[in-house]
């Protein structure tokens, strides 16, 4: 693990067999003291948007990227990358 000075942490990985940087941004602290002040609540109704949001946008790059499939076929890989196989 190399610590670096702008609130990044990195790693190296072999990714397709070379070595390759994984960059991790860490949190300011002046945001971790306040979301340590979050309610439960306030926590899973933001990990909910979150999730919400993240849903939206694999749906938005798979049919960008597959223009043919079906909602058929769609619904069958968004599922898939959702719960597994």
């Amino acid at each position: 693990m190399v610590d670096r000075v702008d609130n990044r942490t990195g790693y190296f990985r072999m990714v397709d067999g070379e070595p390759r940087e994984i960059c991790v941004e860490l949190a300011d602290e002046a945001l971790v003291e306040v979301l340590r002040g979050w309610t439960p609540e306030q926590r899973l109704a933001a990990a909910a948007r979150r999730s919400r949001y993240m849903r939206r946008a694999l749906r938005a790059q798979l049919e960008s990227l597959h223009p043919e499939w079906s909602p058929e076929r769609l619904r069958a890989e968004l599922a898939r990358r959702y719960l597994g196989e």
